[in-house]
């Protein structure tokens, strides 16, 4: 059932809910800042009142998804070992994603509304195929590092419409945009799957795992360009139209310089206040949003006009019901979940995969994925894994142990036909789900998993062997 009334009416509503939101965000960043179950139950309450006014915009499969999780969660929580612990934990993983969705959704829509955006893009795919695999690539770096999936979607548009000699390359074109923003999400604190990973490793910070999530990401990116070029090898292409370099230059340095003065503005404050690279994010976006509004605003009053449309932001935060409530699902399902596992069957488990590094890193890696083809939601699947086999179970250094969480998500993320992206890139390209994941994906998905498990299992031998 959808809401119905005078836009008016809708817009007073929508901006109650946002409220909730902000609510949740506040409930975050104070129990980042100081952990009190105060703030955790202010996180639940505001998601759940917010979830209820905003049902209507629940997805029917998010809807399915979320209350099967719910429904499980309830049912187990009496059999888990602490139930308060394991629900609060859940609640307070599953408002930090929250928050930081609904936080970046605000920088996405900023900087989709910036023009220099629409040059970048443009140009990229303007360039010849031989390079143009290795651009897309890195592009994706900042179009996915900064805007997530709103950038990904405007790629794969114009991927989708742009000229090609043969389909196989505009499938080309989509493997390198799945994959280099799956590459992002490992390194960039903005969409990021190793931000939501954090909150599962206590103590860890997102400067100390970034050297190796940039290591993962730029293997997957060589790789790929790697087997373009293999792919291209017999190919006779005639040289692009060249383009005019100014308007590129004059679109792209602002926008590479305004993402690194922020993020060394969100790692400044992080470690200024020392608490987690997520409260800086959520902290200093609505005041780089509204810069950005400012600049993007003609005529007078630049200032009141950025305001305006901050709010107006703000007001379509509503519209991630369906992200919120899988994530709050998520959370609170995967933490109950593997509180109620016998600790007998994961010692075992454990016990077997510390014997060797690699055999660890597979295991870990092929149940993500294997999780990922049964329609498991990854999110539900990283919080389960990583708290029913943490770190010291299978002998993993903590920053290996999670590098191989982040690879296997990612992987999940464009190899398998349930995610996010695997329904994007269908819609975009015409071609079925299977085609555009299992069959596009899959070899450069198995040497890059190999990879994968051969770089970490060394880490982790070398630093078994070390200590």
């Amino acid at each position: 059932m959808e809401a119905s009334g005078s836009p008016e009416a809708e817009a007073k509503r929508s901006a109650r809910s946002a409220l909730l939101l902000v609510a949740m965000m506040a409930g975050t960043l104070f129990n980042l800042f100081h952990p009190h179950p105060g703030a955790v139950a202010l996180v639940g309450v505001a998601a759940a009142v917010f979830l209820f006014r905003e049902r209507w915009r629940l997805p029917p499969s998010i809807r399915r998804v979320s209350l099967a999780l719910g429904a499980i969660t309830v049912l187990l929580l009496p059999f888990a070992a602490s139930p308060g612990e394991s629900l609060s934990k859940g609640v307070a993983i599953g408002g930090l994603m929250a928050s930081i969705i609904s936080s970046v959704t605000l920088m996405a829509r900023a900087a989709l509304a910036a023009p220099q955006t629409g040059v970048v893009a443009s140009h990229l795919l303007a360039t010849g195929m031989r390079s143009r695999y290795l651009l897309v690539s890195l592009a994706c770096q900042l179009f996915g590092g900064l805007m997530g999936l709103a950038g990904v979607s405007m790629l794969m548009d114009m991927a989708s419409k742009g000229e090609v000699l043969v389909e196989e390359d505009r499938l080309s074109m989509l493997a390198a945009i799945m994959r280099s923003f799956a590459a992002a999400t490992m390194w960039s604190p903005m969409f990021s799957n190793v931000t939501i990973l954090l909150a599962l490793y206590p103590g860890l910070t997102w400067a100390t795992v970034v050297p190796l999530c940039l290591a993962l990401a730029g293997c997957s990116i060589v790789l790929g360009s790697l087997l373009e070029m293999r792919r291209l090898r017999h190919r006779t292409l005639a040289s692009p139209q060249p383009m005019p370099r100014a308007p590129l230059y004059r679109a792209l340095v602002p926008m590479l310089v305004a993402m690194a003065v922020f993020l060394a503005a969100v790692i400044a404050l992080a470690h200024a206040l020392q608490v987690a690279v997520v409260a800086g994010i959520v902290l200093l976006i609505p005041l780089a949003v509204l810069v950005l509004h400012a600049l993007q605003a003609e005529g007078p009053a630049r200032l009141k006009q950025a305001r305006g449309r901050l709010r107006e932001d703000y007001r379509k935060l509503p519209a991630l019901a369906g992200e919120v409530a899988l994530f709050m699902a998520a959370g609170c399902g995967g933490t109950v979940i593997a509180s109620v596992i016998p600790a007998a069957w994961t010692s075992a488990m454990g016990t077997v995969l510390a014997t060797s590094p690699f055999l660890a890193c597979f295991a870990l890696m092929a149940i993500i994925i294997g999780l990922a083809f049964l329609a498991v939601h990854p999110v539900l699947t990283v919080v389960l894994v990583g708290t029913a086999l943490p770190p010291a179970m299978v002998g993993l250094p903590v920053t290996v142990h999670m590098a191989a969480i982040l690879v296997s998500w990612g992987v999940a993320s464009y190899a398998t036909p349930f995610s996010m992206i695997a329904l994007m890139a269908h819609r975009y390209s015409g071609y079925s789900v299977t085609a555009v994941t299992v069959n596009l994906n899959r070899g450069f998905a198995v040497i890059y998993l190999g990879l994968a498990i051969l770089f970490l299992g060394t880490i982790a031998t070398v630093v078994r062997g070390a200590g």
